[in-house]
């Protein structure tokens, strides 16, 4: 077994050209990296930019001996109908992604663990995500379940 060094961190504004590069990873691993618009890795790191600066979003890295090799993300949204209820923002976790040669060590546990954390400090009760077929189970033994939301592209 290798003696690793991990630590994991609440990514800064100056982090966002790593959390982007994961993200474009991510997209191109499941296929639809096609679907994006033209220049969108300036647009996603000037909109997450935006976002850090706000308070409303998150992500935390995961460094393997000093190598970015994991992060995770989350944001506070406010839509419709939950700008209504008593609690009216909801966390959706998003960009957990983990570089293919350092996956089942358990790091994106650890980064779902500090989303929640991150979450919950904020006073949210609810928080969704839209898993891949791969991140399924994980996202199961932290009590996600199916939330009965159906969705039609057209």
């Amino acid at each position: 077994m290798e003696n690793t060094a991990v630590e994991i961190r609440k990514a800064r504004c100056d982090d966002l050209n790593i959390v982007v590069s994961f993200k474009m990873d991510m997209f191109r691993e499941v296929g639809s990296i096609t679907l994006l618009q033209d220049n969108s890795e300036e647009r996603i790191y000037e909109k997450y930019k935006e976002l850090y600066l706000s308070g409303k979003m998150c992500h935390f890295l995961l460094y393997d001996n000093g190598e970015a090799v994991a992060c995770g993300g989350a944001i506070l949204k406010d839509d419709v109908p939950f700008c209504f209820f008593k609690t009216p923002i909801y966390g959706y976790i998003m960009d957990v992604y983990c570089i293919p040669e350092k996956r089942r060590n358990g790091y994106a546990t650890k980064i779902i663990e500090e989303l929640i954390k991150w979450l919950g400090s904020l006073g949210v009760h609810t928080v969704k995500l839209k898993p891949s077929a791969a991140g399924k189970q994980l996202y199961e033994r932290f009590g996600f379940c199916d939330s009965g939301e159906m969705e039609l592209w057209i």
